[in-house]
């Protein structure tokens, strides 16, 4: 009976403690969000099919991007370039598939081949980009702001310069799908956050990109490899963008150098933000950044039905602004308190 007692309280601990999660937090923040616009929206169109696909289609959209910055972010770095990589990446899938590839044209179907090669050069684009930043950083010295802030705009230009300041019309019925349709757009999301997840809660990278944002010269005087971590962190981030950059092109069919993912790199950083990624580094998670990311979707679209003068697309500034900062504050007076 003494034997069969602490294995007892050892499961009810392990289960108190599941329920003690910070993700908890965000599931009761969505539900209370979700009955205040059912209590103030009369119609409830909120809750109708189409407005519930185009919710889950957006926060597939950016979730992609979101879970670059998350990993980032809790390695102790930041991603400022994430929307000039997203317009680089949609400019650049465009002009392989239309202009710079073998066999590439722009009218009729491609081949899906090419289709495939021209995805996979665009994402070798982001992964190099994501290097280049980690070079910046660990040779060059530079801090992670200032790295990927010189980019933001580098990246942008060159977007424009290569778009030749002109959207480029992308009609191949195979690629438009891929950010288009929901039944290729979120189980793709999916299946980034279920790796992205495992990666970071259940591996030896996980654990030492966790080391690495909490304490970079404890890492680095515990054996780390902090340069080559840099390197991945980062190097995930630009992949991912790049792949965002895809879905985007293909959801409206065009690569846009001057405005496509325009402030993205906002939505990215404030959904790990919400989902309780600290700016310190080394706090954080995948399924918070993905609740995170679903609060902001859920406030906003219903915000502009509750607010009905208001187009929600106006405010998205706003809202993101507001909730960056009271999540940020709230973090860091969690922290201290905790402390």
């Amino acid at each position: 009976m003494s034997d069969r007692q602490p294995d007892r309280s050892a499961g009810w601990q392990r289960w108190a403690s599941a329920f003690r999660a910070p993700e908890w937090g965000l599931v009761v923040g969505i539900v209370v969000v979700l009955g205040l616009i059912y209590v103030l929206e009369p119609s409830h169109s909120f809750f109708l099919l189409v407005s519930q696909r185009t919710l889950i289609h957006n926060v597939a959209l950016f979730g992609v991007l979101s879970l670059g910055a998350a990993v980032v972010i809790i390695a102790g770095g930041i991603d400022l370039s994430v929307g000039a990589v997203v317009a680089l990446a949609s400019v650049v899938a465009a002009r392989l598939m239309t202009k710079w590839l073998p066999g590439a044209h722009t009218s009729g179907t491609l081949p899906t081949h090419l289709v495939a090669v021209a995805i996979a050069l665009t994402l070798v684009m982001g992964l190099l980009i994501g290097i280049l930043h980690a070079f910046m950083i660990n040779l060059l010295r530079l801090p992670p702001f200032i790295a990927t802030l010189a980019t933001m705009a580098g990246l942008r230009s060159l977007a424009i310069v290569l778009s030749e300041n002109q959207s480029i019309n992308v009609p191949f019925r195979a690629f438009r799908a891929l950010g288009s349709n929901n039944w290729y757009t979120v189980p793709i999301f999916v299946a980034v956050a279920a790796a992205m997840s495992v990666m970071m809660g259940a591996t030896v990278l996980g654990r030492h990109l966790y080391a690495l944002g909490g304490n970079e010269a404890a890492a680095r005087l515990s054996g780390l490899p902090t340069r080559r971590l840099k390197a991945i962190a980062y190097g995930l981030s630009g992949t991912l963008s790049a792949l965002g950059g895809v879905l985007f092109a293909g959801n409206i069919g065009q690569g846009q150098g001057a405005t496509m993912g325009m402030s993205f790199e906002l939505y990215a950083i404030t959904a790990a933000v919400v989902g309780g990624c600290s700016l310190s580094g080394g706090v954080g998670s995948i399924r918070g950044t993905v609740l995170g990311l679903i609060l902001i979707q859920v406030v906003i679209k219903g915000t502009g039905m509750v607010v009905r003068w208001i187009d929600s697309s106006q405010i998205e500034g706003l809202v993101l602004g507001t909730v960056v900062v009271l999540a940020v504050a709230f973090n860091q007076r969690f922290r201290a308190r905790g402390s």
